[in-house]
């Protein structure tokens, strides 16, 4: 593989905070328009009610973006970056899922409880990861 290739396909880096939360932001929302055209295709033939897939699936698309970040930077501190990241990002998700109310389905709750752990995810991997990370050499 030629050199060339390599940098013709080289994403962009993310250097500030709005620009990772953005980002993970985009990737929640596609994630969402997916997951309500998924539950549409099954509503239509079933007969069952509209909302009722779980909304954490909407945020698994920003794993990708937490990912890259991932990989962009070595050394041991981004792995303790990411396991308290991740109990504070789903602590923080599951908070906001269970003080929604009932009446709500669990498209939205768990849709406003993975935005949340994506988002404290992000906020918490950005602080720690400029003050302690190593970002890889090409």
């Amino acid at each position: 593989m030629a050199q060339g290739d390599k940098r013709g396909r080289e994403r962009p880096k993310v250097e500030t905070l709005g620009q990772l939360l953005g980002t993970a932001l985009a990737y929640f929302v596609m994630g969402a328009v997916v997951l309500v055209v998924i539950d549409l295709v099954f509503v239509l033939p079933t007969g069952r009610g509209f909302g009722q897939t779980s909304g954490w699936i909407a945020a698994l698309p920003t794993v990708w973006v937490y990912t890259e970040q991932f990989r962009r930077y070595a050394g041991a501190a981004r792995w303790g970056l990411m396991l308290v990241g991740v109990l504070l990002g789903l602590a923080a998700g599951f908070a906001v899922a269970i003080i929604a109310p009932v009446a709500w389905p669990p498209m939205l709750t768990g849709g406003l409880g993975g935005l949340a752990a994506a988002l404290v995810y992000g906020l918490l991997w950005f602080a720690g990861i400029k003050t302690f990370g190593e970002e890889r050499v090409a």
